[in-house]
């Protein structure tokens, strides 16, 4: 008995025909993926730019190198003021505090002196924003930096 197997004419073309098929199925999802990633990209190196020009430091001439505080009630406060001394718009402005070199603290700014996307502290713009919290803080603060949400990688810091 003879065995005979397909023709390699054929073999060929069902071959073809099934990486066609895996083809049609997977490019959609791979155009998707690369369409995504380099949107992705192109948003992130657009903001890393834009970044590139923030800028803000405390405006020394209130309190203490621009910060005022007092941990000695309930209802703990601080604040600071600062100037934008970058070319873009800032918002959404946090608080990280240190006592006694340990981080104990992350406060967003009360919402009445908050800047957000609508009235951000603009270039040359000197604001005071403030908090409170109830929190009770023993120790001294030996460091705060105040963050924003436009570039989380640029803030001010100031020691104590």
């Amino acid at each position: 008995m003879e065995m005979r197997g397909i023709s390699p004419i054929i073999s060929a073309v069902i071959l073809i025909a099934v990486i066609f098929a895996i083809g049609a199925l997977v490019s959609p999802w791979m155009f998707n993926l690369i369409r995504e990633t380099s949107n992705e990209t192109a948003s992130s190196t657009i903001n890393e730019v834009k970044c590139m020009n923030a800028a803000y430091d405390f405006d020394t001439t209130y309190r203490t190198y621009g910060v005022g505080w007092d941990f000695s009630t309930a209802n703990n406060t601080l604040g600071v003021r600062i100037k934008n001394t970058g070319t873009i718009s800032l918002y959404n402005f946090s608080f990280e505090l240190v006592i006694n070199d340990t981080i104990v603290e992350y406060l967003h700014a009360k919402r009445s002196t908050q800047r957000t996307s609508s009235n951000p502290l603009k270039p040359g713009q000197t604001a005071f924003i403030d908090a409170s919290f109830d929190r009770d803080i023993n120790g001294s603060l030996t460091r705060l930096k105040v963050m924003n949400a436009v570039c989380p990688n640029v803030y001010a810091e100031q020691e104590f």
